[in-house]
């Protein structure tokens, strides 16, 4: 069996391990904090005192630092995050066995229209006809791949949007946490307190997603030093091998604080989807610019790529579609049975009132006196 053919073997299975693990530690976390919300106030706790929250957390973060690692020695960059994917149908099951989730119609059509997406951003992605760039990644190759103008300025303006979008989402959610009330004030305007809710989790979830394709960058540079340096020389004499691992620190800390907050606002049949679109759109789009692979992709195949990543956000779309609230509707029941009780109780007391005015009337009834009365 070729080796080639038996690293992609290893990998794929290491992926697949890994995607259950990713998909079992956050529904783990998503019912713990529905756990923690259904209690009283004076008995809810931070997340970082909640032993299930902590199980859920390691399981993700393990998934991530060890399954993606070994993963990306054996497969290409562009090929390990939309594999990570798979773990969209892992969350479905957990979602609904350990949390208790409803599951939608459009749910399953928009996980569906992201797998399919993903799938095909991925065949499309493999189509370069350069030679693998990432075969060689050596300290002073890592130097001249960051350095370039084009890297400088496409990572600085996703970098810039991607903290704006961070500070925006976390003062909603100060806003959020700032008031109980339905009706949210908000840069001058007065949200809903559930929609608010929602659109705050999928914009984390987003956010996280954008985070984690840097970071599986970074591991991928990470690895690559950690490993020639293992087998050949040590490539960590420069403070920018040191960046490197410092920045991979901090984007793993940062995602995973975006994907707590969006499972603490949202379904995680919302949340996850949306993040692994992201991570995966943006990993390919930000790995063949980080390895200067533009130009050994015909036109043709990048509009293909591009109609990839349109119909992954259609999908992402289509989970986001409202689902019924039970409560909500149950809520309008009582509210309409209160209104037409009051509307009887205020009919009955009219006639009552009426006909203690016509027994005043000295002369008693008559037919037209009837015909007088409000029913």
């Amino acid at each position: 069996m070729a080796p080639a053919f038996m690293d992609y073997i290893i990998g794929f299975i290491v992926s697949l391990a890994a995607s259950f693990l990713n998909a079992l530690g956050l529904n783990i976390m998503k019912r713990d904090h529905s756990r923690n919300e259904a209690l009283p106030v004076e008995y809810q706790r931070h997340e970082f005192l909640r032993v299930s929250w902590h199980i859920g957390l390691y399981l993700y973060a393990g998934s991530q630092m060890f399954g993606n690692t070994i993963a990306l020695n054996y497969l290409k960059t562009q090929w390990v995050a939309p594999l990570g994917a798979v773990s969209l149908i892992f969350n479905f099951i957990f979602a609904k066995m350990l949390v208790g989730t409803p599951i939608t119609r459009k749910d399953i059509y928009g996980t569906a229209v992201v797998i399919v997406c993903v799938i095909w951003i991925v065949i499309w992605g493999g189509r370069g006809t350069g030679e693998d760039a990432e075969n060689d990644l050596t300290l002073d190759r890592l130097k001249s791949l960051y350095l370039r103008p084009v890297f400088i300025a496409y990572f600085s303006i996703l970098d810039v949007v991607t903290l704006v979008c961070l500070f925006v989402g976390l003062y909603a959610k100060h806003c959020l946490e700032g008031t109980l009330n339905r009706r949210v004030p908000l840069f001058g305007y007065v949200v809903d307190r559930r929609r608010l809710q929602k659109i705050l989790g999928m914009c984390m979830a987003g956010i996280g997603g954008l985070v984690a394709s840097q970071t599986l960058l970074l591991a991928k540079s990470g690895v690559k030093l950690v490993t020639i340096t293992l087998t050949q020389a040590n490539q960590f004499t420069d403070s920018f091998s040191y960046l490197i691992l410092v920045g991979l620190v901090a984007t793993s800390i940062i995602q995973i604080y975006c994907l707590n907050t969006g499972l603490k606002l949202a379904d995680s049949v919302l949340i996850v989807p949306i993040f692994f679109g992201f991570y995966t759109s943006m990993g390919l789009i930000n790995t063949i610019i980080y390895l200067n692979q533009i130009a050994t992709y015909e036109i043709w195949v990048l509009a293909l790529i591009l109609l990839g990543i349109f119909a992954l956000i259609y999908g992402v779309k289509l989970l986001s579609q409202a689902k019924p609230d039970p409560s909500a509707s149950m809520e309008s029941l009582e509210i309409g049975e209160q209104s037409q009780s009051h509307s009887k109780q205020k009919k009955d007391y009219t006639v009552t009132e009426e006909t203690l005015e016509y027994n005043k009337k000295p002369n008693g009834w008559n037919e037209d006196d009837f015909e007088n009365i409000k029913l």
